[in-house]
């Protein structure tokens, strides 16, 4: 069930950072057209982009850590030991969750008083600093619960001395076998 709902809640946010790039593709054409036939760019354009930026990163962090599709060199950890391995990952998520979950939780505190105190980013269009601030909290606490369920499996297979993300079947968290090819 909380399987279902984590994978559920991925989608949502993938689509999320995917209407977020559109967004942003959007928001650079139009000032492209407006700079060149008009003399005038779309105003805070690159602000605006910029803010988005933070949508399109941190909202697809869960999605990427469920599917261990973080960029990584293994050429050494391969010939290591499966347990060893595995130890390694728990240690890894340990310290990418304790270094992310700080930043977040830094950046999640300065959001009621940017908000009590009506903060904004110098420009035409005054843009609020805590909506982007909160969507990059909201991001990380959401990668931060695909980390504890990724050193929940890590765990898991430690103690069973089976391969991490598998099940007692041989099949992996997507429901496929996998194996070095």
């Amino acid at each position: 069930m909380f399987s279902k709902l984590l994978e559920f809640a991925e989608r949502v946010f993938v689509g999320v950072a995917n209407l977020a790039l559109l967004s942003m593709m959007m928001i650079v054409t139009g000032s492209v057209i407006g700079r060149s036939a008009f003399n005038y760019p779309l105003p805070d354009d690159l602000l605006i982009v910029g803010l988005l930026m933070v949508v399109v990163i941190t909202f697809p962090l869960a999605y990427i850590q469920r599917r261990n599709g973080h960029i990584s060199v293994t050429v050494i950890s391969d010939r290591l030991p499966r347990r060893v391995q595995i130890i390694q990952s728990l240690f890894g998520n340990l310290l990418f969750g304790l270094f992310l979950g700080i930043m977040g939780f830094f950046v999640f505190k300065k959001v009621p008083r940017e908000f009590a105190q009506k903060l904004y980013y110098d420009g035409q269009l005054e843009v609020p600093t805590w909506p982007m601030k909160t969507m990059f909290a909201l991001g990380i606490s959401f990668f931060l619960v695909s980390v504890l369920a990724s050193i929940w499996r890590d765990i898991r297979a430690w103690r069973s001395g089976a391969e991490a993300g598998e099940t007692e079947t041989g099949e992996t968290e997507t429901g496929t076998a996998h194996g070095k090819g």
